[in-house]
């Protein structure tokens, strides 16, 4: 996110906590506790071993995290054995790839819909509003 979006896309250090303490299931499972404020409303813990979808489902209550509390979420390489998961403040719907976020929904519809080109390119042909 760069810093010229407004207060309303910023995550604050609470809104931070309660993603990855959800993501965690408690605070105190937060690894090392400790989240590192990256500047400009985005937050990342490290988090070591891998991620998956069902057993130790950490990836699945990430991806369906994210598209509840309107958050854009990553993950890249860390220190060996280690990734970091990184998360910025969205919105909804404002017709911008750079600042809106979907539902859950909406994602599993396009998803559904196409397979040809990604679901956000519906976005870029919507008028801003």
């Amino acid at each position: 996110m760069n810093g010229s979006l407004s207060a309303k896309h910023i995550l604050t250090e609470a809104e931070a906590t309660s993603f990855f303490a959800k993501l965690y299931r408690g605070v105190h499972h937060i690894p090392d506790e400790k989240i590192r404020d990256e500047g400009n409303g985005c937050w990342s813990v490290a988090h070591y071993g891998g991620m998956s979808t069902f057993d130790f489902d950490e990836l699945t209550r990430l991806v369906l995290l994210a598209h509840e509390r309107c958050v854009r979420a990553w993950v890249t390489a860390g220190r060996p054995r280690y990734v970091r998961i990184w998360i910025a403040g969205r919105v909804r719907d404002t017709g911008d790839i750079v600042t809106s976020h979907p539902t859950i929904e909406q994602a599993l519809a396009k998803f559904r819909a196409r397979d040809d080109e990604p679901w956000w390119r519906e976005l870029e042909k919507k008028e801003p509003t």
